[in-house]
Formats: C-alpha cells, sequence, structure tokens
C-alpha cells in the first residue's frame, strides 16, 4: 500500500476505516502476527523449562509481571492517541496528527523513564524480601530487574508507534514488526541458552530486540505520517485531550494487569516459586485461545471510533458479526483443551507437571471463554468514548477478585487462584455486555443469544472433568463437537453468514475441479 491509498483512508469522513474487506484482511494479518510467534514458543517454552528449571523460570515470569504492569504507567497515552488519531483521520483533520503523535510519544517516553527508576529502586526488596528465590539466585535476579527497567522507556512509548500504525489500519506493519520481536523473544533465550543458563544475558537478549522494535516502528511512523517529520513540537491542548480520556485510561491499566499479575506473586509468597510454574505456563498456553478476538478487538476499535456515535447502525453491524465469530471460534480449542488437558501437559512438559497443573489449567479454560468473547464490547465501550465504565467495573472487581483468591489459594491451591480468575473475568464480562446493549440498544437481541449459548457450552465441556478414562473423553469430545457444530451452524451464523460460507466453499469446490488433471 503506497503513501497515497494510505492518504486515502482519510476521505468520506472515516467510511473506509470501516470497510469489511480491510478489517478482514487486518484480522487475519494481527492473527497471523500471534500464531507465527506461538507456534515457536510451544517448542521454546517446555525447553526453556526444562533447561532452567522451574525456579528459574519462575523468576523469569515474575520479571515480565512487574516490566508488565509498570508498562501500564502511559497513564493511557497510548490508547488516548490511537483514538484521537483514528478520529482526526476519520474527521479529515489530519494536520492534528503531528501534534498528537509527538505529544503522547515524548510524555510516555517520559513515563517510562520514571517506571525504570522504581524498577530499579524496588529490585533489591523483590527479590530479597517479597518473593521466595534462593539465595544463589538472588544476585542474578536483581541483574534481571535492572536490565528490564532500563528498557522501560522504549517499552512505554512504543504504544504510541504502534498505535498511529493502528489508527492508520496498517496492521501489515505492526504484524511485519509484532511478529519478528515475538518470534525473536523465543529464538533470543534458545540462542543463549547453548552458551548459559544465566538469566541476565537471556533478558539482555529480550531488551535488544526490543529496543530494534522501538526503532523499526519509529522509522515507519516518519515515512508513513505526513509532517511528522517537520513538526516535532508537543502540544499543551494535545496533551489535555490524551489525559481527558486516557484518566479512566489509567484506571483500567493499573487495576487490570494487577488482576491478571498479583496471583502469581501470592502464589510465590504463600505457596513456592516452583508453584508459579505450575499456574503461568497453563495461563500462557491456554490465553493463547482468543487470538481471532484480540485481533478483532484490536482492528475494530479505530472502526468503533468512528462509527459508534456516527453510525450506530453499522457499529451493531459489526458487533454482532464479531461476536459471533469469535464464540465460534474459541469454544473448539476450549474444548480439546479441557478434555485432553493431562494428557497435553504431561507430552509438553511431564507426568509430575500434568498432575500439578491439570485442574488449573480446566478452569482457566472456561475463564478464557468469557474472557475472549469480551474482548469486543471492551473495544466498543471505549471507542464510545466511555472508557470511564471499563475503569468503574474494574475497581468493582478487585475485591471481588482479592476475596475468592484468599479464600480459595489456601484450600485449593493454584487450582483455587485458578478459580478465582475465572470467576473476574466472567462478572466482567458480563458487565461489558451489559454496558454494549446501553451504548447500542439493537444488539439486545444477539447478546441474549450468545449469552445462552456460552453459558450452555461452559456447563457441557465441564462435564469433561467427570470423564476419566481416555476413550470416554475422546466419545464425549467427538459428540459435543458434532452438536456444537448444528447449533452454531442454525442458531448462532445467521441468513448472511450462511451464505456467505456457502459461497467461499463453493467457489473453493469449483477452483478445485478446475485443477483437477483431465482423465
Amino acid at each position: 500500500m503506497s503513501l497515497q491509498s494510505v492518504t486515502s483512508i482519510t476521505g468520506r469522513n472515516g467510511s473506509s476505516l470501516t470497510g469489511g474487506r480491510l478489517l478482514a484482511r487486518n484480522t487475519i494479518l494481527s492473527i497471523t502476527g500471534e500464531v507465527a510467534p506461538l507456534a515457536l514458543g510451544l517448542i521454546a517454552i517446555p525447553i526453556l523449562v526444562r533447561q532452567l528449571g522451574a525456579d528459574r523460570y519462575g523468576i523469569l515470569t515474575l520479571s515480565y509481571l512487574v516490566v508488565g504492569y509498570l508498562s501500564l504507567f502511559d497513564l493511557g497515552l497510548g490508547r488516548a492517541a490511537t483514538q484521537q488519531i483514528a478520529d482526526a483521520i476519520g474527521t479529515d483533520e489530519t494536520e492534528r496528527i503531528p501534534a498528537i503523535f509527538w505529544t503522547s510519544l515524548f510524555a510516555m517516553f517520559g513515563l517510562g523513564l520514571c517506571a525504570a527508576a522504581i524498577v530499579t529502586g524496588m529490585s533489591h526488596w523483590l527479590v530479597y524480601r517479597l518473593l521466595s528465590i534462593a539465595p544463589e539466585m538472588r544476585v542474578e535476579s536483581v541483574e534481571v530487574f535492572l536490565v528490564l527497567g532500563a528498557v522501560l522507556p522504549f517499552i512505554l512509548s512504543g504504544a504510541c508507534v504502534t498505535g498511529t500504525l493502528a489508527a492508520y489500519q496498517r496492521f501489515d506493519l505492526t504484524t511485519a514488526v509484532g511478529a519478528s520481536t515475538g518470534a525473536y523473544s523465543f529464538l533470543g533465550p534458545l540462542a543463549v541458552l547453548v552458551f548459559t543458563h544465566k538469566l541476565v544475558w537471556i533478558i539482555l537478549v529480550l531488551a535488544t530486540g526490543r529496543l530494534a522494535a522501538w526503532v523499526a516502528g519509529l522509522t515507519l511512523c516518519l515515512r508513513l505520517v505526513p509532517g511528522l517529520t517537520t513538526n516535532i513540537w508537543p502540544e499543551r491542548g494535545s496533551l489535555k485531550r490524551l489525559l481527558s480520556f486516557g484518566g479512566w485510561i489509567t484506571i483500567t491499566g493499573l487495576t487490570s494487569p494487577l488482576m491478571v499479575s498479583f496471583d502469581r506473586f501470592v502464589i510465590g509468597s504463600m505457596l513456592s516459586i516452583s508453584a508459579v510454574s505450575y499456574y503461568s505456563v497453563p495461563y500462557q498456553i491456554v490465553n493463547k485461545l482468543p487470538i481471532l478476538p484480540g485481533a478483532m478487538s484490536g482492528v475494530l476499535f479505530p472502526a468503533f471510533s468512528a462509527t459508534a456515535r456516527a453510525d450506530s447502525k453499522r457499529a451493531s453491524i459489526l458487533f454482532e458479526s464479531t461476536c459471533r465469530y469469535a464464540l465460534l471460534v474459541l469454544f473448539p480449542g476450549v474444548l480439546v483443551l479441557f478434555f485432553f488437558a493431562p494428557e497435553i501437559l504431561s507430552i509438553f512438559f511431564g507426568h509430575t507437571f500434568a498432575q500439578q497443573g491439570t485442574t488449573a489449567m480446566r478452569w482457566l479454560l472456561i475463564g478464557v471463554l468469557m474472557n475472549g468473547l469480551a474482548f469486543i464490547p471492551y473495544s466498543l465501550v471505549q471507542a464510545a468514548n466511555r472508557p470511564d465504565l471499563t475503569a468503574k467495573f474494574h475497581l468493582a472487581e478487585v475485591p471481588l477478585y482479592f476475596t475468592a483468591l484468599l479464600i480459595l489459594l489456601p484450600r485449593f491451591g493454584v487450582s483455587g487462584v485458578a478459580a478465582a480468575w475465572t470467576l473476574r473475568v466472567s462478572v466482567d464480562a458480563a458487565a461489558l455486555f451489559y454496558a454494549s446493549v446501553t451504548i447500542l440498544p439493537s444488539t439486545k437481541r444477539v447478546i441474549g443469544q450468545i449469552a445462552c449459548f456460552t453459558i450452555s457450552a461452559a456447563v457441557v465441556i465441564a462435564l469433561g472433568d467427570a470423564l476419566g478414562a481416555l476413550d470416554l473423553r475422546i466419545m464425549c469430545a467427538l459428540a459435543v463437537f458434532l452438536v456444537y457444530m448444528v447449533i452454531g451452524w442454525f442458531r448462532v451464523l445467521n441468513l448472511a453468514d450462511r451464505a456467505m460460507i456457502v459461497r467461499r466453499l463453493t467457489g473453493l469446490a469449483a477452483q478445485a475441479y478446475a485443477l483437477k488433471p483431465a482423465a
């Protein structure tokens, strides 16, 4: 896509931002960017766990969580920049974009320096006081946090770079950079293992990859967006608008990762550092399932921003279609992993790991089904300029989640932690869908259908926990999958969806027949 075709997006009040072909293309690109590194991860993670050991891999996981939480120190400016740049494109006010871009980039880089100072200052306390880390690994663990702190300014400000490309619907570029970085994040540590098992060298290699991704993204923005190279100056008015939107995003950014990440610190403190791996590895596996909803959510955010108020009918169509597709794609993966969790964990991580992690993985899968669907209403609510709702929901969920965590963890271990997480994300999904109805009342019927299907699906797959023998689980899974296909075809997909699928299959069959060699 040339620069001329990029700037054409700004026409027709942003209507081309919501074109079906463009959104489908960008969704596929986003999925590709997730799946490509995932394939490497399936190979790399078991090797890293076995070579580093449960303790070292647990430290590596916790260090990522600290940086991930502090990377949300951007005060919501990254998502605010995406929303405002997309709005400027949609209203054909592209002259505002350079000020928005540089204001958010400089502000987030400064906030990254503050976050780096926090990591540096807290590293000794985290390692020696908070976490149950073996004495022989404490010095190395402190070095890990120091290196990660140094790269935080680039991690934070990178959200502005990626968000700008997304606002222009240039997911081909974000996918290229993201997929390369994701592949490097697995290949780099494996290469280091050939020479040493010291975590600090693994982290140094990963930090180098993040710096390279930041430089590549900034270069692409400078080449893509007219005026960025000649108008390098932040603007007070732009900062005020960014902070107005980002303030509520900040609350969401602080509470959401706290509820996502804090459980591993509780596990490390109350159980053991090895138990962190028994929980975090299944968590990493199952949270790769919502690839499609996650990809659609990122692509839909600028599209919803352009249509939620100006063209609510178009926004409703997008919302209903993507919710249906997300549900149909999520269910098969959840079904297979739930029924065969013991075998999958045993093959990749060993029998002991499977014994410790199977129940936790099954609880997490129920939560992933609920949480995966919530991606779509989450994007709609924020794109409709209601980030306050997502923030208020998360604030209300904090006491619920921590109460459940403190009750269930001592009694059920890592399985109790997984159950608490599933409870929290289920409540969150229900609240987001309710908010979506208030924003787009016409979606009430389809949301009711999706809710009934989802609850029924969760109950059915939960029955797999009661089936012990492998042959029984195989037969039950096949039966459930057959019922799912029938209900999905007749009850979840509408007439337009079914007609489109039939046309595509007919076209593929015709192509295959045309390529068939003559007898």
